[in-house]
């Protein structure tokens, strides 16, 4: 009977053991996923004002919540796209010369710096 007893016992460390090793596994998986996809949401932030900034139009309204995951923010400034979720940041360069911070529940109206909208 303690045969069957410690058997179980030491049947449930195993899977516990193994549970922990997966789980750490999963949640390096899962930083790296989730830095990739910052780093590609920042690249086409910049893009996208790199389009505005060749194009022909004057102003460009931007909603946060469509733009940006929850609890992000992305300052933009001196040609760089900084986008910031506590203490994860990444960067992407872009040709916009203007200044601004777009939060996720923000909307902004930017302007090119050569449009009299902005004088």
């Amino acid at each position: 009977m303690i045969e069957f007893t410690v058997s179980r016992v030491v049947l449930c460390a195993c899977g516990i053991i193994l549970i922990v090793s997966v789980t750490g596994v999963l949640n390096g998986i899962y930083d790296k996923d989730a830095d990739i996809m910052d780093e590609d949401l920042a690249d086409r932030f910049a893009y996208m004002l790199d389009v505005f900034q060749s194009s022909e139009d004057d102003t460009l309204i931007l909603d946060g919540s469509r733009i940006l995951p929850e609890g992000y923010t992305a300052h933009i400034h001196d040609g760089f796209v900084e986008l910031i979720n506590g203490d994860r940041r990444h960067m992407a360069m872009t040709e916009y010369a203007g200044e601004f911070v777009l939060g996720w529940g923000d909307m902004k109206t930017i302007t090119h710096r050569t449009s009299l909208l902005s004088s």
